[in-house]
């Protein structure tokens, strides 16, 4: 009796930035055109960061690391071939660990949005834990991002996730 060659590891792409810039709406939205199963970085917070961040406070590094190992938990368990993960990754520190816990190879996209839309964005938004209290901690939290493919995510919601399901599709 033969076994099943294992199957091959989830190929994730990250779409990243700061609260505000779209990434749940955006990243929603580019799963379905990829038909790909989306992933909310949001929903694997432990109830301690959820709350700090509730709170107007920044989470460190270290308060982080769970809530990545969490993540990539979650993806190798659904153990799809291609996913769209939306996940803040604001340093390179965050996305060395996301390549370390995800099951397989992954890409990054940043949604570029300025600071004052950000700021715009967040004000009017009622039902989500990070609020504008948040923004400059994370803003200051954010490199360069070397290496990583920019969406201008102050276009339409349509065309952004186009541009980030074509991503997925290269993957």
């Amino acid at each position: 009796m033969s076994e099943a060659a294992p199957a091959e590891p989830t190929r994730t792409l990250v779409l990243m930035g700061p609260s505000g810039a779209g990434k749940s709406t955006v990243g929603a939205r580019a799963a379905k055109l990829a038909r790909v199963p989306f992933f909310e970085g949001d929903a694997y917070h432990p109830p301690s960061n959820v709350e700090k961040i509730r709170s107007g406070g920044s989470l460190s590094n270290e308060d982080r690391m769970p809530w990545i190992a969490a993540i990539g938990r979650g993806i190798a368990e659904a153990a799809p071939p291609k996913a769209l993960l939306a996940c803040s990754a604001l340093n390179q520190d965050i996305r060395d660990a996301l390549k370390a816990a995800l099951p397989g190879p992954c890409a990054f996209a940043l949604l570029v949005v300025p600071a004052d839309e950000l700021r715009r964005r967040l004000e009017a938004r009622k039902d989500h834990f990070a609020g504008p209290a948040l923004l400059e901690s994370q803003i200051a939290a954010m490199d360069d991002a070397v290496g990583v493919v920019r969406l201008d995510g102050t276009q339409p919601i349509g065309r952004v996730a186009h541009s980030a399901a074509q991503l997925v599709k290269t993957l």
